[in-house]
């Protein structure tokens, strides 16, 4: 990793936003089971399942149909019409979701009515904050979306530490928190859009053709976002059936862990699809491969190290951030890394499908191995739990990265973005997870300085047998 030093600075600040993000989202964890408790914490698992259901429904898929394909379009007005109508959408699909919502709770549910209200007042306010995020990204403006990502996690996480310090804690309150921070941050992108003059309201009017050019490919885009939350949290909504609120804590708190996969990921692809679409126009294919396939190997290279810290860490973790005491089974995490790491690694795929033009491929593959993800989950989950859940997530997580690698080489991507240096990393990132399974038996001191000394050995291990093992290839 002695190129960490030579990543260009916007790539630096991609990390150091994601690792703020994900910082913060362990954090809210323990002020969540110390201050109202384990069983709080389940409600809330449910309740974030919930809000990213509704997420795919109130956007309908704006950020993919109506603001990726602006990456390559400058003109202000068009911008501003595209962004003026999406928004407008967004707003009256969700005031239509907030008034079903208090009636059906008025009359069958007056005990949930404020959780209720507020699941679709953050739903509403993180689509729009989305909608923003990704304009962001397709103008290039790498830094300006980090840094308010960041104040987003930061203030929240400063007026939960606030609000505990002072008062009691309790579900409500901190979904409130959330709330206002996300309607904070959304106001000062928007002051800032008009600011860099990406956007201006003498060009906000409405669409002739809205109803074709917006809300029949957003339905196209509710089955595609509404399939990848199948695969998601269909399995934390089936397990909230069967499991008591600790277990289904850690599984949900494993799939955080895996879930750094994700923020990594994002760090290296944000940029890829502006680039790959520049590409594309000027018929340049060897610099497609050549960029995915450099930043495959710094996705992988960072995975790496990042899989094997959370693996040995995540004793000390996990009893730091739910409070309570348990036996760690450790294949739980790594399955879950398994299953998100394939599936980030078929990025370069998808968005090489995406400049040719293939999106409905894109969007019936994910809906075939979104629903059989949760037929998966409703066949095995009774039975086996979550080993069950475990199983059906990497299948389908691979059988979705598998199909459309297949379908990228069907349409031209003629290069593998994996060589024999990758599959060396792989085999001796197994070497090393087992190694660490023989070695965690050898106990010494105690839980904190034990898993550090199993961090640190398997680490060098890991590093010194690539090395050597590079000499020879």
């Amino acid at each position: 990793m002695n190129y960490l030093k030579k990543l260009p600075k916007e790539t630096k600040i991609r990390f150091f936003s994601e690792f703020i993000i994900k910082l913060v989202s362990f954090l809210i964890i323990p002020i969540i089971t110390y201050g109202i408790g384990i069983n709080q914490y389940g409600k809330y698992i449910v309740i974030t399942c919930i809000i990213n259901g509704l997420l795919p429904i109130l956007l309908l898929g704006f950020n993919f149909s109506i603001v990726k394909k602006l990456a390559s379009n400058n003109d202000i007005k068009n911008n501003s019409v595209k962004i003026f109508n999406s928004f407008t959408l967004i707003s009256f699909f969700a005031t239509f979701t907030l008034l079903t919502t208090l009636l059906v709770s008025f009359f069958f549910f007056k005990n949930l009515l404020k959780i209720n209200i507020l699941i679709v007042l953050i739903s509403y306010i993180t689509v729009s904050q989305q909608l923003f995020f990704e304009f962001l990204r397709s103008k290039e403006k790498s830094n300006s979306f980090c840094y308010f990502q960041s104040f987003d996690s930061i203030f929240l996480i400063i007026s939960l530490l606030i609000t505990f310090s002072m008062t009691q804690l309790t579900l409500i309150k901190f979904l409130s928190l959330i709330l206002l921070s996300k309607i904070i941050c959304v106001i000062l992108i928007l002051i800032y859009l008009f600011q860099v003059k990406l956007l201006n309201t003498r060009f906000f009017k409405f669409d002739s053709n809205i109803f074709n050019s917006y809300i029949v490919p957003g339905l196209v885009f509710i089955c595609l976002g509404f399939s990848e939350w199948l695969i998601n949290f269909g399995d934390k909504i089936i397990l909230s059936h069967y499991l008591e609120p600790l277990y289904l804590s850690i599984y949900f708190t494993a799939g955080m862990f895996a879930a750094v996969l994700n923020s990594i990921g994002s760090i290296f692809w944000w940029d890829l699809y502006p680039k790959l679409v520049k590409f594309n126009k000027s018929k340049n294919i060897k610099r497609i491969y050549l960029t995915i396939h450099n930043k495959n190997i710094l996705f992988i290279d960072f995975s790496i190290f990042i899989i094997i810290f959370l693996i040995t860490m995540s004793p000390i973790i996990q009893y730091f951030l739910l409070n309570s005491e348990f036996k760690v089974n450790y294949y739980l995490y790594l399955i879950f890394f398994l299953s998100v790491f394939t599936h980030q690694i078929s990025t370069g795929w998808e968005f090489f499908c995406y400049v040719k033009n293939k999106e409905k491929f894109i969007l019936l593959n994910s809906i075939v191995w979104g629903g059989l993800s949760f037929v998966l989950y409703f066949i095995t989950i009774p039975y086996f739990k979550i080993e069950g859940a475990l199983i059906s997530l990497f299948i389908s997580k691979l059988g979705y990265s598998l199909s459309l690698m297949n379908y990228a080489k069907k349409i031209g991507f003629n290069e593998s973005i994996l060589n024999t240096k990758i599959y060396l990393q792989f085999i001796l990132f197994f070497f090393s997870f087992f190694f660490f399974l023989i070695l965690k038996n050898f106990s010494i001191f105690n839980l904190y300085l034990d898993n550090i000394i199993y961090f640190l050995i398997i680490i060098i291990f890991y590093y010194s047998t690539l090395k050597l093992s590079k000499n020879f290839l």
